[in-house]
């Protein structure tokens, strides 16, 4: 059982090992765990705020009222969950990615530890679980999508993005470039829950918590994704991997310019 990271029952998050595709076997725990919590959640907790939120002091006696009301609660569940899901993915991230060397030096996407170089790079057992956590929710969320979520008119782009987002999980798992994935993941979440926490307040009323919101999600999005993320992540795929590149090993496969 060592081989797999797992020895007298208990966990090495450290172990190391290369990325297989029957690693995406868990997914279908993945895709039992979402729908699961989202459930109680919804039942348990989301319900009962929006409706205190929503409807306000009495909201256990009153009846739904007005349909308006009902798509607002709907509405107000759905963002609450969505919350719920990027917090804990970006606290997974960066509890996953914190005390890497790659998450402060890019060039330590390509190299270590040791004389490991990409593609020739192990990857531990926590960052393969962020990569099932993360694939296996927009996996449910295509389904959830179809069956669970409000029909809205953006139905056709948001379909498309979760298609697009497993199949790069996909591929950047099989392809090694779980590193940059692991960033990738940290930078793109953190707009996310300043957005959903946004609509939440819009739909409860809060004016002032939705414009506070707002701006810090335009603010995080500017720096993170407008700046960082091309200009440090893109670069580094894009011009600092080829300083890395094993020559002698791929002279008749390797980049043009080298």
């Amino acid at each position: 059982m060592a081989i797999l990271g797992i020895s007298s029952f208990v966990i090495n998050w450290e172990y190391e090992s290369y990325p297989e595709a029957r690693d995406f076997l868990a997914l279908p725990f993945f895709a039992i765990f979402f729908p699961t919590v989202r459930l109680v959640l919804d039942k348990c907790v989301f319900e009962n705020l929006a409706r205190r939120l929503i409807i306000g002091k009495g909201h256990a006696r009153i009846n739904f009222g007005t349909q308006i009301k009902r798509q607002k609660i709907n509405k107000f569940k759905e963002s609450a969950w969505k919350c719920v899901y990027f917090f804990s993915a970006e606290l997974l991230a960066l509890v996953v990615s914190y005390d890497e060397p790659w998450f402060t030096n890019t060039k330590y996407f390509w190299e270590g530890p040791g004389n490991q170089a990409w593609p020739y790079q192990k990857t531990k057992l926590k960052l393969k679980g962020l990569y099932m956590y993360v694939g296996g929710f927009y996996a449910y969320s295509i389904l959830a999508l179809l069956v669970w979520e409000t029909r809205r008119s953006d139905f056709g782009v948001s379909m498309a993005h979760h298609v697009a987002t497993v199949i790069l999980i996909v591929l950047s798992y099989i392809l090694r470039f779980t590193r940059v994935g692991s960033v990738v993941l940290a930078v793109h979440d953190v707009s996310d829950i300043f957005l959903e926490v946004a609509k939440m307040s819009k739909y409860s009323g809060i004016e002032w918590i939705a414009s506070i919101s707002f701006i810090v999600f335009v603010c995080s999005w500017t720096v993170l994704r407008i700046i960082y993320y091309p200009f440090w992540v893109i670069w580094s795929t894009s011009y600092e991997v080829l300083l890395n590149f094993n020559k002698e090993n791929h002279q008749m496969d390797g980049p043009i310019c080298m």
